[in-house]
């Protein structure tokens, strides 16, 4: 008895020493004072020691320009936080972590300067604060921001159309961890799909630039399940400015928009045999490839339909989006069935774990949007820093199918090298992924278009708005296109309905969006679609609305995602299922028939269900056949009132279609 006290008591001292060396995640989000600083009076005051008594109390995250009085303001802005790390954390590392602020920041601790961060406002940042942070004790942080427009900043001077928001526009957290600690951990599956096995490298980097070897307990697991697939205690040797080591996962479930199958990677740093830091990343295998005119997910060639969302819309919220405001986008994303999308800037990673978990692969870029033609080597240099901040902290996404490096960008001092120079650095960052260019004048500069660097062309189709005279020239523009594309496929990254620039309301959206997509659906060569967009959005230079409620009026939805009748017809525009007939066979059996559709969408269902109400009010449900393209089926519900209706639903629950159609 005592003895199985006495080793109780050692391993509860084993797990707590355990516990208290490994990382420790301090949330400094909520409320901190705030003040604006149109004068640029704060650094004469020494602000930079504490905010004067005219501050008021903010939530961070926070963006300034929802505040009334300040919803135009572009300048200078103070934020100030105290708080407390315990005695017991003495002897650790500290590392405050940004996730974003809008665009520049300097980093104040205890009255110290200690960082800028500057012309990089979508991405995630690091200050080591273990000299001056004081344990035990309270510690007053403060940031000094500018959303001032610059010539310095991507996006450029005024040249962008979006909101201008500006603050701590995402979360902050203090990281305490042992030493050494991690900067990041990726991993980088190689699938054999032939009989769905998978090698992977992992790579390792630390903050500490001088240590050369260490230990690495790595476990692998499936995320949902818990389920290990990989356990192994490795002793690595520095290679480069990383750790590296080649890991064989076996047999893998791969990761499909419909099956988004996920993993959990968990690496414990140790020296001496004790572990000093601790981080967990979600992984998925999947495997993009770009073969003549196709492009295939996992060996399968597909075309898919997608839609484009703008953060920061919300009017009471903007830029410092809460978690819901993502949940609802990506929960509408699979309502409408989307499988891809794209973000003009680099975004909250709280919607990338979304877009992972739910199933929609995504081309993430940094906002060089139009202006200018030609990257000066300073705008340059912001572009890799941004890529380099971009590609360390979402390289692990399976979402993530292309790094985008523009965003129609004219001119006649563009620079086809700086492209192919930008493309060969963000392949050196990632070579496991595509890297695009975003045109909309693919039909006008032919092959010379920047797009075609890309290793998938792109176009932004707007014939019949913004270019063009009307909408029914759009055959003949893709019969130009058709004569210079060569054996390579299309993405149609863009098209939409933008009022009031352009007159007609939603029933001119509705009309356009299918002839558009009719055309695009008839052209095998495209690879997919992403519609423009899922909401009206705000933005600096729109024009409707004004104040934090200035906007175009693009989307499918309006700025609080009430749905507009654009949105039911795109959803059975994308719907992979097409309902052919259905048959009363007597008061309680009906007989459906479905087809799979075989343009765009195309790709083979597979698990996907038939759910239907039961007389007794129960939901009954059938599991559909694995249909190809093209393929058909007939199905049978049984013991169901004949006049009610179905629903045909994706493995995860997603309403595709329905019999009646509702909204």
């Amino acid at each position: 008895m005592k003895k199985t006290a006495c080793t109780c008591l050692l391993l509860f001292i084993i797990i707590a020493i355990h516990a208290q060396t490994l990382r420790n995640t301090i949330s400094l989000n909520g409320s901190w004072r705030f003040i604006s600083d149109s004068t640029n009076a704060g650094q004469g005051k020494n602000w930079a020691a504490g905010l004067p008594a005219g501050a008021v109390t903010v939530q961070v995250p926070h963006t300034w320009n929802v505040m009334k009085g300040l919803e135009d303001y572009s300048g200078l802005a103070w934020y100030e936080k105290t708080f407390t790390v315990p005695a017991s954390s003495r002897n650790k590392q500290f590392r405050l972590k940004f996730d974003a602020v809008y665009h520049d920041a300097v980093i104040y601790l205890n009255g110290t300067r200690l960082a800028a961060h500057t012309n990089a406002g979508y991405t995630t940042f690091y200050v080591d604060v273990t000299r001056q942070i004081k344990t035990g004790a309270p510690n007053k942080l403060v940031v000094s921001v500018s959303n001032a427009y610059a010539a310095s900043n991507l996006p450029y001077k005024q040249k962008f159309d979006w909101c201008n928001d500006g603050g701590i526009i995402r979360g902050v957290h203090l990281q305490v961890t042992g030493k050494p600690s991690i900067r990041y951990v990726h991993i980088t599956p190689d699938l054999n799909l032939a009989d769905s096995t998978a090698k992977a490298r992992l790579d390792l980097k630390l903050w500490e630039e001088d240590v050369a070897a260490i230990q690495a307990e790595v476990r692998i697991f499936e995320k949902h399940s818990k389920k290990n697939v990989f356990t192994k205690k490795l002793s690595l040797t520095k290679n480069g400015e990383a750790f590296t080591s080649a890991i064989d996962l076996g047999k893998v479930h791969l990761w499909h928009f419909n099956d988004p199958f996920l993993y959990q990677l968990q690496v414990t740093v140790q020296q001496q045999e004790q572990p000093t830091d601790q981080v967990t990343q979600t992984f998925g295998c999947r495997k993009i490839e770009l073969r003549g005119q196709q492009f295939l997910l996992n060996n399968e060639a597909v075309r898919l339909p997608g839609l484009e969302y703008m953060p920061s819309s919300h009017p009471a919220y903007g830029s410092a989006e809460p978690r819901w405001v993502m949940d609802s986008v990506s929960n509408m994303f699979k309502d409408l069935n989307v499988t891809i999308s794209r973000f003009h800037w680099q975004v909250d990673e709280y919607m990338l774990d979304q877009l992972d978990e739910k199933g929609v692969l995504l081309q993430a870029e940094i906002p060089w949007w139009q202006q200018p033609g030609r990257l000066t080597p300073e705008l340059e240099e912001v572009a890799r820093k941004q890529f380099v901040e971009m590609i360390e902290r979402d390289y692990n996404h399976p979402c993530i199918f292309a790094w985008g490096i523009s965003n129609e960008v004219y001119g006649d001092d563009r620079n086809p090298n700086q492209y192919r120079a930008l493309k060969q650095f963000v392949k050196g960052l990632d070579s496991s992924r595509l890297v695009n260019v975003v045109s909309n004048e693919t039909f006008r500069r032919k092959e010379k278009d920047e797009s075609f660097i890309g290793d998938l062309p792109t176009w932004n189709e707007y014939i019949g708005t913004w270019f063009g005279k009307k909408t029914e020239e759009l055959p003949a523009y893709f019969a130009g296109i058709e004569s210079f594309l060569g054996d390579r496929p299309l993405l149609i990254t863009e098209n939409g309905l933008c009022e009031p620039r352009f007159a007609g309301g939603d029933l001119r959206r509705i009309e356009d969006m299918i002839y558009h997509y009719n055309e695009w659906a008839k052209r095998k060569y495209i690879a997919g679609c992403i519609y423009f967009c899922l909401n009206d959005y705000r933005t600096h230079i729109g024009e409707d609305g004004s104040a934090n409620y200035k906007a175009r009026i693009h989307g499918i939805t309006d700025l609080y995602f009430n749905k507009k009748s654009s949105y039911h017809v795109f959803k059975q525009l994308a719907s992979p299922i097409l309902i052919t007939n259905t048959k009363k066979l007597n008061e309680t059996t009906v007989q459906v028939s479905l087809k799979n559709k075989d343009q765009l969408p195309c790709y083979t269902v597979r698990n996907f269900m038939i759910t239907w109400p039961g007389r007794d009010g129960k939901r009954l449900s059938q599991q559909l056949p694995a249909l190809k393209p093209g393929e058909t089926a007939t199905v049978t519900l049984t013991d169901m009132n004949a006049r009610a209706g179905f629903d045909i639903c994706t493995p995860a629950g997603y309403r595709v279609t329905s019999y009646p159609f509702v909204h």
